[in-house]
Order: C-alpha cells, then sequence, then structure tokens
C-alpha cells in the first residue's frame, strides 16, 4: 500500500479475493478496513469486484465486502453486474465491475455510457490461459465478456502478472500463496491513460514474505541422525529469518521421522515465519514432484473424481455397473455441495 501511495493516484480497483472466505476473522477486516480507508480518505475512489473465494453460495448470506461501504469503497459482491461512474479530474470513468456471482451466464459486457474512460473489473480464468493450480468453484469467463469495447479490462483469480490481451491484464497478487509460487513476483499494475485510451500498463513489484523450497533429500539409507544432519545441511547458510519454508524428506524408512532432532526442528521453527519439513514414504511420490503444495494442485473437482473412479474400474478395483452407478451418484453430491453454503465454524 505504502508504494501506491508515493505515486500519483485516481482511482484504484481490485479484482477480487480481498478475503480467502466468506466468513473472514474479525482482525482480517479490521485490517482490509483500515487500509481501504488510508485511500478513501485521500478521496481516491476504490471499487472492488467479489471473488471466488469471498463469495457467498446462498444470496441471502451476508458478504463481509459489504463493510467497505464503512469506509465509502464500493463493493459489487452479489451476482449483478454493477456499473458505477467516477470524476477522475476532467475525465469521466466507467467502472463496470462483474463479480464471481455474476461471472456464471454473463455473456458479453458493455461499457458505461457517458464515460470517457472505460473499465472493466473481474475475477476469473480468460479462455486458453494454462495454470497449474485450480480451485474448487473457480470461474470460467465466457469469450464475449472480453469483447466489450472496454479500455481496460482488470482481471483477478491468476496470481501471476500477465497480458491476456493488449488491453486485459492480471494485475497478480501480492503475496504468495503456495509453493508453486515460489518464483512469482508480488506486485500490483500501475495502469495510465491519455486522450487516445490505454497508454501504459506497468507491474510493480513490492516486498512480500521470503518463501523458499528447499531442495529435497533422498532418505533411503538415512536412519533418524543421518536425516536431521542432512536437514540441517539443506537449511544451512540460508537466510531463514521471517521466510515461509519448506523442506521434503522423500524414501524415508519407517520409523525414522520420530527420531529427528527436535530441538533442531525447533530453531527451524522459531527462525522462520513457518517451516514445513515434508516426510514422504515413498521414494519419489508424485505430489513430492510437484511444484504446488501437495493437495494444491487439481483439475476441476468433477473431472478429478471421474478420473478417480475411471482408473479403478479400469484396475478392476471397481466392477463396471458399481462404477457407473457410482460416478452418477458421485456428481449429483458434488453438484447439491456446490450449491450449498458449507457450515461455519462456531
Amino acid at each position: 500500500m505504502d508504494a501506491i501511495l508515493e505515486r500519483e493516484v485516481d482511482l484504484v480497483v481490485h479484482s477480487g479475493d480481498v478475503f480467502d472466505s466468506v466468513r473472514p476473522a474479525t482482525h482480517v477486516i479490521i485490517g482490509f478496513l483500515k487500509q481501504t480507508f488510508r485511500l478513501t480518505r485521500e478521496e481516491i475512489p476504490y471499487l472492488v469486484a467479489a471473488g471466488n473465494h469471498e463469495t457467498p453460495r446462498l444470496r441471502s448470506t451476508t458478504a463481509a465486502l459489504e463493510y467497505a461501504n464503512l469506509v465509502n469503497a464500493i463493493s459489487a459482491h452479489g451476482f449483478e453486474v454493477e456499473y458505477h461512474i467516477e470524476e477522475v479530474g476532467d475525465a469521466a470513468v466507467g467502472v463496470t465491475l462483474v463479480p464471481h456471482g455474476a461471472v456464471f451466464g454473463t455473456g458479453a459486457v458493455t461499457p458505461a455510457r457517458g464515460a470517457d474512460v472505460n473499465v472493466l473489473v473481474t475475477h476469473g480464468m480468460v479462455p486458453g490461459l494454462e495454470a497449474r493450480q485450480h480451485e474448487m468453484g473457480e470461474a470460467n469467463l465466457q469469450p464475449g465478456m472480453l469483447e466489450g469495447g472496454f479500455d481496460y479490462i482488470a482481471l483477478g483469480h491468476y496470481h501471476e502478472f500477465h497480458e491476456h490481451k493488449p488491453n486485459a491484464f492480471y494485475a497478480g497478487a501480492t503475496e504468495r500463496f503456495g509453493f508453486g509460487e515460489v518464483e512469482s513476483k508480488p506486485g500490483f499494475a500501475v495502469v495510465e491513460f491519455d486522450g487516445g485510451g490505454l497508454k501504459s500498463v506497468e507491474h510493480v513489484a513490492i516486498e512480500a514474505r521470503p518463501m523458499l523450497d528447499l531442495p529435497k533429500i533422498s532418505a533411503r539409507d538415512l536412519d533418524a541422525a543421518a536425516l536431521s544432519e542432512a536437514v540441517r545441511e539443506r537449511t544451512s547458510g540460508v537466510d531463514l529469518d521471517g521466510a515461509v519454508v519448506r523442506l521434503r524428506a522423500y524414501d524415508v524408512r519407517r520409523g525414522v521421522a520420530s527420531g529427528i532432532d527436535r530441538e533442531l526442528l525447533r530453531d527451524l521453527q522459531r527462525r522462520c515465519l513457518n517451516f514445513s519439513l515434508e516426510v514422504h514414504a515413498e521414494e519419489r511420490p508424485e505430489s513430492a514432484e510437484q511444484d504446488g503444495s501437495p493437495t494444491a494442485v487439481f483439475g476441476p473437482l468433477g473431472e478429478e473424481f471421474a478420473a478417480f473412479v475411471a482408473a479403478r474400474k479400469e484396475s478392476g478395483e471397481l466392477e463396471k455397473a458399481f462404477a457407473e452407478e457410482f460416478l452418477e451418484k458421485g456428481r449429483a453430491y458434488l453438484a447439491r455441495a456446490a450449491s450449498e453454503e458449507p457450515e461455519s465454524a462456531a
């Protein structure tokens, strides 16, 4: 935020996932309001379109982004497209907000009438974008949505700065959210217009928490003492202070992990913001070879379930008739779960 305020700013748009859940913790909401007010108190308009993480699945559920109006920010957090015109200097900037809840079934979107500059803000995956990481409930944007004659399209969901079209960019994320993003450069986009329309788009990198994925350990021939020493060697001479760190050991024999030097692990956990030692019994498990965390990288859930059933039918674990019935009922349960609001922890 400091990097933004050091430059002249006329308007700020956020393309979604301010929060990582529908019901964020109170201190998270307060932090959002404090930082947003730093902008709005300077009479800088702030507009945000909700992402998939913060959009309620039921229309009757309150969205945390509704609190934004307390600090004079504008949030589209429901299931409808919203249009707003902001006076920025001598220009009228039309901002079309398409929150996650309005993406499904929304095709072409037209700019607001009477504006000098038109900006579309939405959240989802653009057609043809290849990404390793998919999430439950993510939205695929319809091609027609991006063809509406906007001067600029601010895209959200993909965590890398990425040019989809000359006038459509993902700004990326301001933090790294998984080990698949170790090489990512967190930041935001500064967009400039002139009398002829879009002038430039610049990615401004910002300092974020360091994230380190240390070289893996092959532990086939290691006992607990040798594995402890291998952990010590991997972490020696590395600047770990305040970092998010992962170290993976694979082909670990039964009983070895329980004997790892606990004092060494406690010291690493004190130095790091978070230190994770992942122990795998397999020689080179597929999950240990992926860039993301073991459970973070997967395709659309329906496709994953279908592949799971097909593999077990092929191997003979499931009979054909049972597999087909299992697949049909499983898909029905998944569809029902996706349409219901999960119970929150008390």
